[in-house]
């Protein structure tokens, strides 16, 4: 390990150690294990980086760099490692490519260290869902998941399954990864199967340290349904990046999903953590994915959207979109109304409109043999001895039940701005108004 004395520690270059690192005192590393370090690296890097062409070039910049004492004034590790990481990604262009500290673990028990460094991993995770914060039925029976992080399927697997026999019965699917950095390219086989109706081939990856190639393919067998015939649409962002820019990019090439929204980070090259003596770390890539089509991938170009919106917008636009093209195969009037209804809701529901309590007050009232106020800051509306619906504004005029999604209410003002009556559309599409007492 490093022997030095302690300096002080920044929580910013914290954020730059290499994946399980825990941070701890900063320490200046001697002239020796520098040079250590520079050397095991540089020979890690010919013989396992993931680009041949590239390998070379970079461990001998790296050599040459070190040779001519630019690391040399550097005043702790993190700070050696934290410029060496520079170093590495402005040279390749691989935004992977990250070298760091490795974890203090006591000496005389390293698998007991890596046994809890695991167990606090796998906990975390739990916390975190295994990725998958959030799934959700849309209006317009579309169905939409956030991926937050594609974690390995012998920890994640039964999460993922629950989520998609939520998702079993929706008409189109939105699938978010706005805000996922990647994870296990091992889980792509199980997740995306459930959206082909057959195995499909995905990517091959080529190890070339190894010289092997893996093939992965969507499984044969998945619990429960498949959403396979189903519009579906992939949400991206300038921060999506590595495996779920991978997802975006292969469904986006067999055009089984629209992409909608910013073109990604290009981060395409898998890998893992190799241990650099005397104690540091380096995440490096060591497999680079081939699209069976393109023969190619996403690495420093990313993915472009197929609809180009701002992140934060690209939820309302795939949801309409999908809305639309339900639409667009709807067979009878009933159906289109639905729809219709449903674009309107989800206008609301993306971009919420906000009412004062004067405004409700406005729309209070007796009309004939229904009735309007407003209770608990929210406006109702009862029709006889009918159930009570509490009603979400759609417009200042327009709203929708939240106890019966098909119910709409729309109050209409005479020419002097008054309400003078209620229409009612009911869960049968049956359309009703009461005048103003």
């Amino acid at each position: 390990m490093i022997r030095c004395r302690p300096v002080a520690s920044t929580l910013g270059l914290l954020l730059l150690l290499a994946p399980g690192a825990t941070g701890g005192e900063a320490l200046e590393p001697t002239q020796d294990e520098r040079r250590r370090a520079v050397t095991e690296l540089s020979r890690v890097i010919r013989e396992r980086y993931a680009i041949g062409e590239r390998a070379e070039k970079v461990a001998r910049a790296l050599e040459q760099k070190f040779a001519s004492k630019a690391y040399d004034s550097l005043p702790s590790a993190e700070e050696f490692a934290r410029t060496i990481t520079v170093d590495l990604q402005s040279w390749t262009g691989d935004k992977h490519l990250r070298f760091g500290l490795a974890p203090a673990a006591p000496p005389s028990s390293p698998a007991i260290a890596a046994e809890a460094e695991r167990a606090a991993w796998r906990n975390a995770i739990r916390r975190n869902n295994y990725g998958l914060p959030r799934a959700e039925i849309l209006p317009g029976n579309v169905g939409y998941l956030e991926v937050k992080r594609f974690q390995p399927p012998d920890v994640a697997g039964g999460t993922v399954v629950a989520a998609m026999g939520y998702l079993a019965n929706a008409d189109a699917i939105i699938v978010d990864v706005r805000n996922c950095r990647g994870g296990s390219a091992y889980m792509m086989p199980l997740f995306v199967g459930y959206f082909f109706s057959r195995p499909t081939h995905l990517f091959d990856m080529e190890f070339r340290g190894d010289a092997y190639t893996d093939h992965y393919w969507t499984l044969a067998y998945l619990p429960g349904e498949r959403l396979a015939e189903i519009p579906m649409y992939i949400l991206t962002s300038a921060y999506t990046f590595s495996g779920a820019e991978g997802f975006a990019y292969r469904l986006q090439v067999l055009k089984r999903a629209t992409i909608v929204g910013e073109r990604t980070g290009g981060g395409a090259n898998a890998g893992g953590v190799i241990d650099i003596p005397p104690g540091f770390r380096v995440w490096m890539p060591m497999g680079r994915p081939v699209d069976s089509e393109t023969r190619t991938n996403w690495e420093a170009v990313g993915v472009e959207p197929d609809i180009r919106t701002a992140a934060r917008e690209a939820l309302a636009e795939a949801h309409l979109d999908a809305l639309k093209a339900l639409r667009s195969k709807a067979t009878t009037d009933a159906e289109r109304a639905r729809l219709d209804w449903a674009q309107e809701q989800a206008g609301a529901r993306h971009h919420p409109v906000t009412l004062s309590g004067a405004d409700l007050d406005k729309l209070t009232g007796a009309f004939g043999a229904a009735r309007s106020w407003v209770e608990g800051g929210q406006l109702r509306f009862q029709i006889e001895t009918e159930a009570p619906h509490l009603l979400a504004p759609l417009s200042p005029t327009v709203f929708a039940s939240e106890t019966n999604d098909p119910v709409r209410v729309e109050f209409a003002p005479g020419a002097d701005g008054r309400v003078e009556r209620i229409l009612f559309t009911d869960e049968d599409g049956q359309r009703r108004e009461f005048a103003r007492q």
